[in-house]
């Protein structure tokens, strides 16, 4: 057991000023504290997404501080909350949790967010910011097969990968952009000028892969 307000200072300090007050410019969703619940922390869990059956789970195994990447949406349609955040925030206050949200700062931070753990898992070495300071570029130290390398995305992600192999058969540079990566024509032209040989991103759209 912990105090939640240590817990809390703990946090912010593994992530940095830095990226905190880059978030407050860049960012209009959660970085930091959402919802003060209980003093005591008995049980952390950590989330991709803030949902009702996440909390769900977090209630059964008794937890009751969430840290997630994209936390509770506070944005509304002529200020009325509708049901489906109703619900997760009588889970909320009932489990009496805290919950913290970190979405650019988990998507920007060199060392621990999304884009740098993927591009060290990948085994390529971390190069310089893309996509808005969404995301970065990195280097492979020697020339990576496009299959061998979706094959490792694959089991990087747990999950099948959607691959259009219409570049060259073996890249040294890539674009990390792990959540909704649509690019547009700038960041396209931006790829073009970092030598981005491959990108790597969450959610695209139809009309991408015809213009990289």
């Amino acid at each position: 057991m912990i105090k939640r307000d240590e817990l809390i200072k703990f946090i912010y300090k593994t992530i940095g000023e830095e990226w905190l007050q880059k978030a407050l410019v860049k960012d209009e969703l959660a970085n930091g504290v959402q919802v003060l619940g209980d003093e005591k922390v008995n049980k952390v869990t950590l989330g991709t997404s803030l949902t009702e059956d996440f909390l769900k789970e977090a209630v059964r195994v008794g937890s009751n501080f969430g840290i997630f990447h994209h936390g509770f949406d506070v944005r509304t349609f002529k200020s009325r909350y509708p049901l489906f955040s109703q619900k997760r925030l009588r889970l909320i206050f009932e489990q009496k949790m805290s919950v913290m949200g970190f979405h650019y700062a988990l998507d920007a931070h060199p060392i621990l967010g999304n884009n740098a753990v993927i591009i060290r898992e990948l085994g390529a070495k971390l190069k310089e910011s893309l996509f808005e300071e969404w995301g970065y570029t990195a280097s492979f130290p020697k020339q990576v097969m496009v299959k061998e390398l979706s094959g490792r995305c694959a089991k990087l992600f747990e999950h099948d990968v959607f691959a259009v192999l219409t570049g060259p058969e073996k890249v040294t540079s890539i674009g990390v952009v792990s959540g909704a990566g649509k690019p547009y024509g700038e960041h396209l032209a931006e790829m073009e000028e970092k030598g981005v040989q491959l990108f790597i991103t969450g959610e695209s759209s139809e009309s991408v892969p015809h213009k990289m």
